[in-house]
């Protein structure tokens, strides 16, 4: 289940960004939506979109998955590394305002039955060492 996480006034430049892309009327925070969220018995199971300012408190753990379910395309560089970035942002954001540490990951799921459209080991190499660099566990499942 996505459940929608709210930052209000975020700090971290990459949210920054994509707040000001809104219009002026929804300028106010940002949401995140991380594939998969763990949260503290303290949310309550209590997941609705009305409860978005306590869930951001209430992380344990956000998960991002990409797939390769592209035909004749595969998954690139770039949409992994902005994923790696959100959860960073997502990180720092809870640290800031709650004063506590969140576990943040990203799966990669590489099963195209072509060789083609499986990702590069280059690819690999370079998101593997930026999950690295910032403090994402990065699991590859191929």
């Amino acid at each position: 289940m996505n459940v929608k996480i709210w930052i209000n006034n975020p700090k971290t430049s990459f949210l920054i960004e994509r707040m000001n892309k809104k219009h002026i009327n929804f300028r106010e925070g940002q949401e995140i939506i991380p594939d998969i969220t763990i949260f503290n018995e303290n949310v309550k199971s209590d997941f609705r979109r009305r409860n978005y300012k306590n869930t951001l408190k209430e992380t344990i753990y956000s998960l991002e998955i990409k797939a390769s379910e592209r035909e004749n395309g595969r998954l690139q560089r770039n949409e992994i590394k902005i994923d790696i970035i959100k959860l960073k942002s997502q990180f720092t954001e809870t640290k800031l305002k709650h004063k506590k540490e969140i576990g943040i990951g990203i799966m990669v799921i590489d099963t195209a039955p072509k060789e083609s459209e499986k990702m590069k080991k280059d690819t690999l190499d370079e998101v593997t060492e930026f999950a690295k660099e910032n403090g994402v566990d990065f699991w590859y499942c191929s």
